[in-house]
C-alpha cells in the first residue's frame, strides 16, 4: 500500500509540473497568436469599411447589448445618417435598419478575412516553433561526440574514401604525366597498368593501403572465406600473384590452374617435388627454415631443446649440402633414424658435436626426437616430379597472376602443418629480399593463422613487407587460438601490426572485448536529467546536467550477435568505422581441392627406418659409455655402434661420387705385413676377400668413410658375433681367436665395424641449465 502511494504521489505531482510546464511552454505561442489574429482583423476591417460604417457596426453592438440586458425596446436612439443627420429609431428595429445591416455585414466578412490571414501566417509558424522547441528539447539531451573514434553509414564511407582516393590519385599522375592524364578515362589507366585500389568486403580500400596489411576476424561460418574469395577473385583478375594457405581446399576448387598455379600439399599428388635445399643455401637460410620447422612454444623465451634440434638440423642440412646429398631421403636417413652414434660422427667439429654426445645419451635423443616430431612429415614428401622453389617462385620464376597453394586437410594438420609453416615463411623472407617497391607485388592470404605454427617471418613482414609490395591478410577465428601459438604479447603485436579491420560475429566474450578495442573508444558528452517537486508548486523544477565520459564505440555483445555476412570495417589513417554486409557468390568447381596419392610413399618394411640397426637383447651391460637407446648406466647395451658389411660394401645412393676408393683388405694385410703401418701383422687369411674399407681411414683411425656402409637386416654373421660377446664360439670366431692374440685399437675396431672412440668420462644424465 506505502509503495502504490508513493507511485501516486509521485506520477500526480509529476503530471501537474508537466502540465503547469506545458502550459507556459504555450502561453507565448498563444499570445502571439491572438496579438497576430487582433492585428489583421483590425487591418482588414479599416481596410474594407468605412467611418460611418465603423460607426454603425459599434451601434449594432450596442443595439444587441441592449436587447440582450431586455431593457424598452420602444426607446428611441439617435443614428447619424452618412450625410451627417440624425434620425430616431426605437431599439427593438434599429438592428434592421438597411445601412447598418449592410456594415455589419462588410464587417464580418473583414473579420473573416483577417482571421484567413492571420492563419495562413500563424499556422506555419506554430509549426516551426513546435519543430524547432521539440529539436532543441531532444538536442539539449543528446549525447554528443567530442573527440575519438567514429561510426558511420556505409554511404559515408564510401564518400569519404572516394575523395581521399581521388585526391592522391589526382597528386599522383600529376606528377607521373602532368595535365595529360585527365584526358584519359578510368578504364585506360587501369589497362594501362597504373594501381586501381584493391575492394575489401565490396569497400574500395584507401590509396594504397592494402600494404598496411587487414585482419579479418570472426568465428567459423561467419564470412571471411566469403571476403577472401573476393579479393582472390580481384588479384586474380588483375594478373597479381598471391600466396594461398587453403585449408578446406575452397580456393583451389574455385581458382586452381595447372598452366601456372602449383599446389604444396605433402600427401596431394599434384606436389611437386621439394627439399629444403631447393630453398636454402646459406647457413642464414637455414637457419630461418629451422626456426619454422621446429617453432617453439610461443613463452617469452625459447626452450633449451627446441634451439637444440635447430641447431642439430642447421648442422646437418650444412655437412650434407657438403658432401651432395641434398635430398629428402639424406636428411631422414642421416638425421631422423639413423643410429645416434653415426649421427654424432658425423657432426664431429661441429657445434652440434656436444648435442650428441655418447656420454650425455638421453639429452641426444631427446633433442633428435623434438626434431623429428616437427619434421616427420619430410618423410611424406614425393621423391620424383618436377623440382620446385618457393623461393625461385616469389622471385618471379612463374607466370603472370600465378597462385601459390599452401593445402592440407584438417586430417593432415598434425603431421602437415609444420612444412606449410616452412614454405609460407620462406615465402615471406624471400619477399623482403627483392628491390623496394610501392606498387602491390604479392599477397599473403591466410584464412586460419592458428591453424598453423608460430611463423618467425610473419612478424617481419607484417613490419616491412609493405615496402617490398607485400600484403598480408590473415583470417583468426579467437584471440585464444592467437595467443597459445604466438603468446600474448606477440599476439597483440601481430594485430596492431595488421591495420585493417574486417571484424564479423564473434564467439566468446574476449574475442569481442578485442574486437571493440578495434574499433575504438570516444568521449561523448551526456546531459542527465533532474526532477525535483514539493508541497508547493514553486519549488517543482527540471534540471539538466552535463556529463562526459569515455565509452567504446561499440560494445562486446554487438559484435557476440552480429548475423552471418554482417561485419564492421576499419581502415587506417583515421577512417571512420562502418557497419557493412557480404554478398556470397556461386563459383563453380574448376578443380579438385584434394588429390591423393594412389600409393603410400613409405610401404610397411621398406624405407630407412626398416634398416635402422636394433640392439641385440643378449648384449652385455656397459657402465662406461651408455648406447644411444640407454636410459642410464647399467642398462644392456651393445659396445657396437656400427656394424659393417663382411660380405660386401655397397656405396649409399646419396653419397657423392668423388671419394677415395676403398682398399681390398688383401691389400691391406700386404701393406701392413711389409711394415708400411709400422705395427705387427698376421694373417688374416681366414677372412673373407670381399669386404674393402678406404686405406686413409684405417691409417688414421678417423671414421668418417665408414658411413658408407649399412648393415642389412639379413646379413650374415651377426649370430656369431653375439655368441661370441656372450663367450661362446663359432668356427670363424675360432678362427680370428686362434690368428690374434692381440691386436692393435685399429685392428679391433676393424672387427667390431666401427672406430672406437678413446674412452671419456662419464658425466652420467645431462640436465640443460634453462
Amino acid at each position: 500500500m506505502k509503495h502504490n502511494l508513493l507511485n501516486f504521489t509521485r506520477g500526480s505531482q509529476l503530471l501537474g509540473h508537466f502540465g503547469f510546464m506545458f502550459a507556459a511552454g504555450l502561453k507565448g505561442p498563444l499570445i502571439v497568436t491572438g496579438l497576430v489574429a487582433v492585428g489583421t482583423c483590425y487591418w482588414e476591417v479599416r481596410s474594407a469599411l468605412s467611418d460611418h460604417q465603423i460607426y454603425l457596426v459599434w451601434m449594432h453592438i450596442y443595439t444587441s447589448l441592449y436587447a440582450f440586458m431586455e431593457f424598452d425596446p420602444a426607446k428611441l436612439v439617435n443614428l447619424e445618417l452618412l450625410d451627417g443627420e440624425r434620425v430616431g429609431l426605437p431599439f427593438g428595429i434599429v438592428r434592421e435598419f438597411p445601412p447598418m445591416r449592410e456594415a455589419v455585414e462588410a464587417f464580418r466578412t473583414a473579420v473573416k478575412q483577417g482571421l484567413l490571414v492571420s492563419a495562413v501566417l500563424l499556422i506555419p509558424a506554430f509549426v516551426f516553433f513546435w519543430w524547432f522547441a521539440e529539436r532543441f528539447g531532444g538536442r539539449s539531451k543528446e549525447r554528443k561526440h567530442e573527440r575519438g573514434a567514429m561510426l558511420v553509414s556505409l554511404d559515408e564511407l564510401e564518400e569519404e574514401i572516394e575523395r581521399h582516393n581521388k585526391a592522391f590519385r589526382a597528386e599522383e599522375l600529376g606528377r607521373k604525366f602532368g595535365w595529360k592524364w585527365r584526358l584519359a578515362s578510368s578504364s585506360a589507366l587501369a589497362e594501362a597498368g597504373h594501381y586501381q585500389p584493391a575492394r575489401l568486403a565490396g569497400v574500395s580500400w584507401p590509396w594504397r593501403l592494402e600494404q598496411s596489411h587487414a585482419m579479418l576476424i570472426g568465428t567459423t561460418g561467419t564470412g571471411k572465406t566469403v571476403a577472401l574469395t573476393e579479393l582472390v577473385a580481384e588479384a586474380r583478375e588483375r594478373g597479381q600473384r598471391a600466396v594461398i594457405f587453403d585449408l578446406t581446399g575452397a580456393f583451389i576448387e574455385a581458382f586452381y590452374d595447372p598452366a601456372r598455379d602449383i599446389i604444396l600439399n605433402p600427401v596431394d599428388v599434384r606436389c611437386p617435388l621439394w627439399s629444403v635445399f631447393n630453398d636454402c643455401t646459406t647457413e642464414a637460410e637455414f637457419h630461418a627454415a629451422a626456426e619454422a620447422l621446429v617453432p617453439h612454444d610461443g613463452g617469452g623465451s625459447e626452450q633449451f631443446w627446441v634451439l637444440a634440434a635447430r641447431m642439430l638440423f642447421v648442422e646437418m642440412c650444412l655437412h650434407l649440402a657438403r658432401t651432395g646429398a641434398t635430398t629428402n631421403e639424406a636428411l631422414a636417413r642421416r638425421l631422423m633414424t639413423a643410429d645416434l652414434s653415426e649421427v654424432h660422427k658425423l657432426m664431429r667439429g661441429t657445434m652440434a658435436d656436444p648435442l650428441t654426445a655418447p656420454e650425455a645419451a638421453r639429452m641426444a635423443e631427446s633433442i633428435r626426437a623434438v626434431f623429428n616430431a616437427n619434421a616427420k612429415v619430410l618423410k611424406l614428401l614425393p621423391s620424383s616430379g618436377p623440382r620446385f622453389s618457393v623461393r625461385h617462385w616469389v622471385k618471379g620464376d612463374c607466370q603472370a597472376g600465378s597462385i601459390l597453394f599452401l593445402s592440407a586437410r584438417y586430417v593432415d594438420m598434425s603431421i602437415s602443418s609444420q612444412l606449410l609453416t616452412l614454405w609460407l615463411d620462406t615465402a615471406m623472407n624471400t619477399l623482403m629480399t627483392l628491390e623496394r617497391t610501392q606498387d602491390l607485388r604479392m599477397w599473403f592470404l591466410i584464412d586460419e593463422l592458428g591453424a598453423l605454427h608460430r611463423l618467425p617471418a610473419l612478424e617481419k613482414g607484417l613490419q616491412t613487407a609493405r615496402n617490398f609490395g607485400g600484403a598480408i591478410v590473415t583470417g583468426v577465428h579467437a584471440f585464444a587460438k592467437l595467443k597459445e601459438v604466438y603468446g600474448e604479447n606477440m599476439a597483440m603485436t601481430l594485430s596492431s601490426l595488421a591495420r585493417t579491420k574486417l571484424i564479423l560475429a564473434t564467439a566468446d566474450r574476449e574475442t569481442a572485448t578485442w574486437c571493440s578495442d578495434f574499433i575504438g573508444h570516444r568521449q561523448v558528452r551526456d546531459m542527465e536529467e533532474g526532477y525535483s517537486y514539493g508541497y508547493n508548486n514553486a519549488r517543482d523544477a527540471v534540471s539538466l546536467t552535463p556529463r562526459r565520459q569515455i565509452e567504446p564505440l561499440l560494445l562486446p555483445d554487438q559484435f557476440m550477435n552480429l548475423p552471418r555476412l554482417s561485419a564492421y570495417i576499419k581502415f587506417p589513417d583515421g577512417f571512420p568505422a562502418a557497419p557493412v554486409s557480404l554478398i556470397p557468390r556461386t563459383r563453380g568447381r574448376i578443380a579438385e581441392g584434394f588429390i591423393a596419392r594412389e600409393k603410400p610413399l613409405i610401404k610397411p618394411g621398406q624405407g630407412p627406418a626398416a634398416t635402422t640397426l636394433q640392439a641385440k637383447p643378449g648384449s652385455k651391460p656397459n657402465d662406461e659409455h651408455p648406447a644411444s637407446n640407454d636410459d642410464g648406466t647399467g642398462k644392456p647395451v651393445d659396445t657396437k655402434q656400427l656394424k659393417l658389411d663382411l660380405e660386401g660394401q655397397r656405396r649409399v645412393a646419396d653419397e657423392p661420387q668423388d671419394r677415395q676408393e676403398p682398399v681390398p683388405l688383401e691389400k691391406l694385410n700386404a701393406g701392413r705385413a711389409a711394415g708400411d703401418l709400422g705395427a705387427e701383422t698376421r694373417s688374416d687369411t681366414h677372412l673373407d676377400a670381399g669386404p674393402t674399407l678406404p686405406l686413409a681411414a684405417v691409417q688414421t683411425g678417423e671414421d668418417a668413410p665408414a658411413m658408407g656402409a649399412e648393415q642389412h637386416p639379413s646379413e650374415p654373421g651377426t649370430a656369431g658375433d653375439d655368441a661370441a660377446g656372450k663367450g661362446g664360439s663359432t668356427p670363424q670366431a675360432r678362427a680370428v681367436t686362434s690368428g690374434h692374440q692381440s691386436l692393435t685399437p685399429v685392428e679391433k675396431d676393424l672387427r667390431e665395424g666401427a672406430v672406437a672412440d678413446p674412452p671419456e668420462k662419464d658425466f652420467g644424465e645431462f640436465e640443460p641449465d634453462m
